[in-house]
């Protein structure tokens, strides 16, 4: 049975993940901004971990939608952050957005795969047989080279569209990100347990 996330110690975990500028020539009004920004993403993070519980009972359609309102609301705020924290020019953003709605584009469907093989190993889990384990171990590894290797050539597109500082500071974000989710995911999922020794 997966166990439901506690999430009264991820703010502070998070928190640290997330770029927040500090400089002091920004105004008041960005840093505003850029809080709303942290904290809407914080509560997305803490909602979506709120839904890994239900999809061990949830059947397919419902497991679905679950996954389409989750990945719905994390979108929508996960491009608030990138606003907050690009800050960029209006010629860098008409190069910008359409490159990084096909990027987040190719994301989704990994992230889709990702959540499917949660689903998959929530219909297993506690008891999971070593040919599952040795599949599920599979699709997780082919998953994630996928993602690096996507994420990888989507930054060299985006390396011509950008300066190079803005390219590495889109790459921290986006990793940051990233691991917010993961954290959250991996706190929710209990570890596989070991079969006991004949």
């Amino acid at each position: 049975m997966l166990h439901r996330f506690d999430s009264t110690d991820l703010p502070g975990v998070i928190h640290s993940t997330i770029v927040v500028n500090t400089q002091k020539q920004h105004s008041k009004t960005r840093m505003k901004t850029k809080m709303h920004a942290i904290n809407t993403w914080l509560g997305i993070v803490s909602l979506s971990g709120a839904l890994i519980a239900p999809l061990q009972h949830a059947s397919a359609q419902s497991a679905q939608d679950l996954i389409e309102v989750a990945r719905a609301a994390v979108t929508a705020d996960r491009k608030t952050v990138v606003v907050a924290t690009m800050e960029l020019t209006d010629s860098e953003a008409k190069n910008f957005w359409p490159l990084y709605r096909d990027y987040r584009s190719a994301m989704d469907k990994i992230s889709d795969e990702r959540m499917k093989l949660v689903l998959d190993y929530a219909k297993l889990y506690p008891n999971i047989p070593e040919d599952q384990a040795k599949e599920l171990l599979k699709t997780y590894t082919n998953l994630e080279q996928s993602q690096v290797e996507k994420r990888n050539a989507y930054l060299k597109k985006f390396a011509k569209v950008l300066p190079p500082a803005k390219t590495l500071r889109f790459a921290q974000v986006e990793t940051r990100l990233d691991l917010a989710i993961h954290l959250t995911l991996a706190a929710g999922i209990p570890i596989t347990p070991l079969q006991p020794p004949n």
